[in-house]
């Protein structure tokens, strides 16, 4: 679907693409509510003047109205466009074969359906779902079940208004209705007129045909009606048939199990005891072989005694296993230890990049003198490049500072005059005015206070700024005396005390430097205030400009001046750093030395002397551990091979296979056992046996016992043998599940169906009797029809009659109390029918139609609930109670307000769902989740995308947590930028 709004409310030309599942997210007055109105205005109208609706005429735009996009079956893509015309807009109807139809055709597509009833169905908000917290019980369960039925009550209401007019025109006991009032008169005006009706004989018989005529009709409307009444409970049956023949099948099983008898709990009593009969028999026979094999084993004698004689040599050699095992050990560890130790002083040669062999590792320098000159070139090479780093930083704002002064020599000389002119100007004054010296030395004096304020600023910012320098210059000098004073490198610890010094120095001398400009500054205004001007007239012009020039000409002369200071400075500051880089050059010379003592490769970066020199150290000292460890391996071995040959030559004097000595030692340890237990394994065999004769004697008597159990369990269950109880048991448990399923399918099923289908053998013959019911009540309608059309020929014979009488007065005003009455008659009969035809409707959707919306809404009320309720009953008043999963039921006027709307929630989308197929119309839902927790809020959305999946569904809110549930492309932010207008 897709919405083109040209004007509605606050919202001007707008285009929403919407998806099958789609989020309006926004603040208030955002727009929400004006995009639902605007739907419901396009497909039904624009609101009247007359009616309570909000009509959302835009204030800003002179177009009111738009067009929706949709796809309808069989029909494809159509544009449904209203704008403003007459009362309820202009509408055309496009389909994409070009034709443009109206209104007619667009009440088509809705199924003639009219703006209440699309809202009380498929658009619900807020406001219905706290109504339901104000409802008292009945109210409550009638609003719940027109939820179900049409989705609104004003059929019921339009009920009771018909009720209330039927009152005021008949009541069987009344006196003050109409008719009652007209009856009592006719009562009176029908004695005076017999009189003259039965003294004429063609009279009576007429009356005897019509009273007869009118007897036949009353019976041929009774079977109608009893006919009528069987045709709905035959639909009812064809409707529900596969539903009733698994009642029946259900109802007649249970019959055939009705009369089994089983002890409680007896299945799980039985497995409970085969169990344990098997655990207890797997047990015996356990023990029973446990007791073959002992005796087995005592009966045996398999021990060899050859050997005796060699015990203390096979002891001997035993006792040395240890220190062999320590021996073998030593051996590999050593071994483990030496290529951890090669690969180490490999991998640190190739990191470092030596050029030497590993035996000449011995050979390298890595004495305290060389970890010193490492140490020394490396502070001095460091030193020199912090130096470098500020003399550029010093450098680039002397730079900035001269680079003012010229833009400001450049200003100046732009505002002087060419020297002519000024001479010019000068005789000028001269000729004009006179000189006022006062004045003059005031201006004079003026200058000399700026250009000393000046200078004094410019001292004052380069003091400023040498501070800053100073200072993190102070701070690296005293670092490194420090560390000089704690390593012992007094040459750096004098160092760091000279250049401290010398910073001290600098500073002093240029606080020096500033106090003197103050002095200065505060002497020339002293002196600028002893001078006071004459008061003399306005000068001229010409005074104005000279006066001017003379200024400029004394600050472009002060700029030059501090101009070529400035320039000296930065040349000092160049050959400065021109020093520096050959101090520099000559560190790394001295660093490429360093490194071809210690081995190193010429492109090795001097900055990680410090950390290669102590890796030398390392792997120097590994190699000494590498000697040291594979003496000791030597040692190990030779042991090894001492120990080995003697075991290999015993064996080999026994002709004993020799395969390795741990295998030897267990052998003879194997021997030495042998020998050791043919002593003891008599005595610990016959020990062994007595207990275990007596366990199985035991165990014996339990296995009887149980087995004695089960017996009697299978006989108090009428049953001789097991497999008899527990095909019982199974049956038990079937008739167990079928009374569950009986009772659900009881409750949506009346006697009256359930009667009717007991008639029939199939479906078939059940439509055959449906079809034969409605061919007689054709029938009894084209006879009634005949002989209404016959009473009717016969009540105007006998009204000709009546009217030729003498008392024709009384006839007329018998008459006209009768028309009277058969106006008031057919005003209450329109009521009364209308009536019967809304509840003969309504019993009719109640049975045919709303076990199925029941249905639907059990399955909707388990999810929402997430299966805390299971079940929904409607009785016959009309009263709706719901079942828990622990079986407990409640009205729905027990219920929380948070279940109430999931059950009015529940029913309605079951009500949508039912009526899907013949209305696809959209869901519009406006905040419909407020009184839900977050858990709640999830089951709701995850009905509401199965909705989704054969409706359209549109959600406003403006809840953010509601937001996260939704992709982006299935939602749509809407921005308040002003109140929507409404007229």
């Amino acid at each position: 679907m897709e919405l083109h709004i040209y004007g509605y409310g606050k919202l001007d030309n707008k285009h929403y693409t919407l998806s099958d599942l789609q989020l309006f997210y926004g603040e208030n007055e955002a727009g929400k509510s004006t995009i639902m109105s605007f739907i419901h205005s396009i497909l039904f109208g624009f609101p009247t003047k007359q009616q309570s609706l909000l009509r959302y005429i835009p204030k800003s735009s002179t177009e009111y109205g738009g067009k929706i996009l949709c796809h309808v079956e069989d029909q494809g893509m159509v544009s449904i466009e209203r704008v403003k015309g007459k009362a309820a807009g202009d509408v055309s109807v496009q389909f994409e074969d070009g034709r443009v139809e109206g209104e007619e055709t667009l009440q088509q597509l809705l199924g003639k359906m009219d703006r209440s009833t699309y809202q009380n169905i498929y658009s619900f908000n807020l406001e219905g779902l706290q109504n339901i917290q104000r409802l008292k019980k009945e109210e409550l369960n009638r609003y719940l079940f027109t939820a179900g039925s049409t989705g609104t009550d004003l059929l019921l209401k339009l009920s009771q208004d018909w009720q209330k007019e039927r009152e005021q025109l008949f009541k069987k006991s009344g006196r003050k209705p109409k008719i009652n009032v007209v009856l009592s008169q006719l009562k009176d005006l029908e004695k005076r007129v017999k009189e003259g009706k039965e003294k004429n004989d063609q009279y009576l018989p007429l009356i005897a045909r019509r009273r007869s005529l009118e007897a036949e009709i009353s019976d041929l409307e009774k079977k109608k009606e009893l006919l009528s009444d069987k045709r709905e409970h035959l639909i009812s049956v064809n409707e529900n048939w596969d539903t009733l023949v698994q009642f029946n099948d259900v109802e007649k099983r249970l019959s055939q199990l009705k009369d089994l008898e089983f002890p409680p709990d007896g299945l799980e009593r039985m497995n409970e005891l085969k169990i344990e009969e098997r655990q207890t028999s797997a047990y015996l026979e356990t023990l029973k072989s446990k007791q073959k094999n002992l005796q087995e084993k005592l009966e045996s004698n398999d021990l060899d005694l050859s050997l005796r004689e060699d015990i203390p040599f096979m002891e001997e050699l035993l006792s040395r296993q240890s220190p062999y095992l320590k021996w073998k050990e030593e051996s590999g560890e050593r071994s483990r230890e030496l290529r951890m130790i090669q690969s180490k002083i490999s991998d640190t040669i190739r990191e470092l990049g030596l050029q030497i062999e590993m035996e000449n590792i011995p050979s390298l320098n890595t004495s305290l003198m060389m970890s010193e000159n490492i140490q020394q070139a490396l502070d001095h090479q460091t030193k020199l490049l912090h130096e470098r780093e500020s003399l550029d930083r010093l450098k680039e704002e002397e730079m900035e500072e001269l680079q003012i002064i010229e833009r400001k020599c450049e200003n100046l000389e732009q505002r002087l005059m060419e020297e002519d002119e000024y001479q010019e100007l000068q005789r000028k004054v001269k000729a004009l005015t006179g000189k006022n010296s006062t004045r003059e030395q005031m201006e004079w004096m003026n200058l000399q206070v700026k250009e000393a304020e000046e200078n004094y600023s410019r001292k004052k910012a380069s003091y400023s700024n040498q501070m800053l320098f100073s200072g993190g210059a102070l701070l690296i000098a005293m670092g490194f005396g420090l560390w000089g004073m704690f390593s012992g490198n007094w040459v750096m610890a004098g160092m760091s005390l000279l250049v401290l010094m010398a910073i001290g120095g600098t500073i002093f001398q240029s606080r020096k430097n500033v106090r003197t400009e103050t002095d200065t500054l505060e002497k020339l205004k002293e002196r600028a205030k002893d001078i006071q001007p004459e008061k003399t007239g306005t000068l001229d012009t010409a005074e104005q400009s000279l006066l001017e020039q003379m200024e400029f000409r004394n600050e472009w002369k002060q700029r030059v001046l501090s101009l070529e200071e400035q320039e000296l400075k930065v040349q000092k500051l160049h050959e400065k750093k021109e020093e520096l880089e050959k101090a520099i050059i000559r560190g790394e010379e001295r660093m490429e030395s360093l490194k071809g003592e210690l081995s190193l490769p010429s492109d090795f970066h001097w900055k990680w002397l410090r950390d290669a020199f102590a890796k030398m150290k390392e792997i120097v000292y590994s190699y000494e551990t590498y000697s040291h460890l594979s003496a000791e391996e030597a040692y190990s071995e030779k042991k090894v091979k001492e120990f080995t040959e003697e075991c290999r030559g015993w064996f080999q004097r026994h002709a004993l296979l020799f395969r390795t000595v741990d295998e030897a030692l267990l052998q003879l340890k194997g021997m030495l056992q042998d020998l050791e237990k043919r002593r003891l394994v008599v005595e610990n065999i016959v020990a062994e046996l007595e207990p275990l004769s007596m366990d199985i004697e035991k165990h014996s008597i339990e296995i009887e016992k149980i087995r004695h159990e089960i017996q009697e369990l299978i006989l108090v269950a009428g049953c001789s043998e097991e497999m008899e109880f527990r095909e019982k048991a199974m049956k038990v448990q079937e008739r167990s599940k079928l009374w569950s399923q009986y009772k659900g399918m009881k409750t949506r099923l009346t006697q009256k169906t359930l009667d009717t289908f007991l008639e029939f053998h199939s479906l078939e013959e059940s439509r055959r009797e449906s079809t034969r019911v409605l061919q007689s009540i054709e029938e009894l309608s084209k006879e009634l029809s005949a002989l209404q059309k016959e009473l009717a020929s016969l009540s105007y014979e006998i009204k000709t009659l009546e009217e030729g009488k003498s008392h024709s007065a009384i006839l007329q005003e018998f008459q006209s109390k009768k028309a009277e009455l058969g106006e008031l008659a057919f005003e209450w009969s329109t009521y009364t029918l209308a009536g019967v035809s809304l509840r003969k409707t309504m019993e009719l959707y109640q049975k045919i139609k709303m076990p199925k919306v029941i249905e639907l809404a059990e399955e909707n009320f388990r999810k929402l609930t997430e299966g805390h309720y299971q079940r929904i009953f409607l009785l016959d008043d009309e009263m709706i109670k719901v079942e828990r999963m622990d079986g407990t039921i409640f009205d729905a006027i027990e219920l929380s307000q948070g279940t109430k709307e999931q059950l009015f929630i529940s029913i309605r989308f079951a009500l949508i769902q039912s009526i899907g197929d013949k209305y696809p119309l959209p869901v519009l839902i406006d905040d419909g989740v407020v009184n839900f927790d977050l858990t709640r809020t999830k089951a709701f959305l995850s009905l509401l995308r199965k909705v989704a999946r054969d409706h359209q569904v549109l959600f406003f809110t403006c809840h953010p947590h509601i937001k996260q549930s939704f992709t982006d492309e299935e939602m749509i932010v809407l921005k308040r930028k002003e109140s929507i207008q409404t007229s």
